[in-house]
């Protein structure tokens, strides 16, 4: 006898049943997390982040002016810029601040000398007085990374219809900045060769920047922390990251002057094991478990 539509409908939805069932029964350490409950009085941190942090999911560096040396059209100028920012947002997942909000930033009173360090030296030397101010620069700001960057004529000849220059840049961590240089480059920068020598610096950036994101909520007496970075932020399973606590703390300088910076304690560490589209989960380590609060900052590498 030919079993009847509803039949074969109810034996299929059993088998569905049970095949999901099996596939979602979680064991080991992830039966633990699952099985562990939301930490409803997590506190939040004291300078939570903010709406636009939150979705854009990137670390953001600020550049000082861009220093030009003499004979440089602005057509080379500006084309020479664009791709140094361009391949750092494309490979590097940063956020490049507005130039004109940093250029009013150093117009303040407190970083007068920092100003005049840098029109009179234009980044010919790295000199720990200039590394210093700049890192302090940052932390007013309050980005990820603060960058200097130079362009100057090329000694390469090319052809009449083509033009270049050189480019040296350097990235500083201001966060947690065991040392203080992290990256630095130079290289000819040949209009026609654009598309390859895109390629060759995005390779070399590409993985030098850590991931950055928050803390969400936390599970389990805080063993386990959702953070606000996923799959599609190219988070990668079984990753470590490093968790900070972000605090607005007054600073001087060199004249003596108090100034609002952003400084960075650092809390401890995670590792990445469930992975969702727009965030993961961690396992937090346990001396970080009775420090971390919601909206601490999260750094993956």
């Amino acid at each position: 006898m030919k079993k009847s539509f509803v039949v074969r409908w109810f034996e299929l939805l059993i088998v569905l049943v049970l095949l999901l069932g099996l596939s979602g029964c979680p064991s080991g350490p992830d039966m633990e997390f699952v099985s562990a409950g939301v930490d409803e009085n997590l506190e939040e941190v004291p300078v939570p982040p903010t709406m636009k942090e939150l979705l854009s999911n990137k670390s953001n560096i600020a550049f000082l002016p861009i220093q030009y040396s003499e004979g440089l059209t602005r057509y080379h100028r500006v084309l020479s810029n664009a791709f140094v920012m361009s391949v750092l947002e494309e490979y590097g997942d940063l956020e490049v601040i507005d130039e004109v909000y940093v250029q009013n930033h150093l117009e303040r009173t407190e970083f007068r000398e920092l100003k005049r360090m840098v029109e009179e030296e234009k980044f010919r030397r790295y000199e720990q007085p200039l590394v210093e101010r700049v890192i302090r620069f940052g932390k007013s700001l309050g980005v990820s990374y603060i960058g200097l960057m130079s362009v100057h004529t090329s000694p390469v000849r090319v052809s009449a219809n083509d033009w270049s220059t050189y480019i040296t840049f350097r990235i500083m961590r201001v966060e947690d900045p065991p040392d203080s240089s992290y990256m630095n480059h130079e290289f000819t920068f040949i209009f026609s060769e654009s598309n390859s020598l895109w390629e060759e610096l995005g390779a070399q950036i590409r993985g030098k920047f850590p991931l950055g994101g928050f803390i969400l909520e936390s599970r389990g007496g805080r063993s386990y922390a959702r953070i606000s970075i996923g799959r599609r932020n190219r988070v990668e399973m079984d990753q470590h990251c490093k968790i900070f606590r972000r605090i607005r703390k007054e600073s001087q300088d060199s004249e003596n002057n108090l100034i609002q910076v952003t400084d960075f304690d650092l809390l401890g560490k995670m590792q990445i094991f469930n992975i969702q589209e727009d965030f993961s989960w961690g396992r937090v380590e346990p001396e970080a478990r009775k420090k971390i609060l919601k909206g601490d900052a999260v750094r993956c590498y």
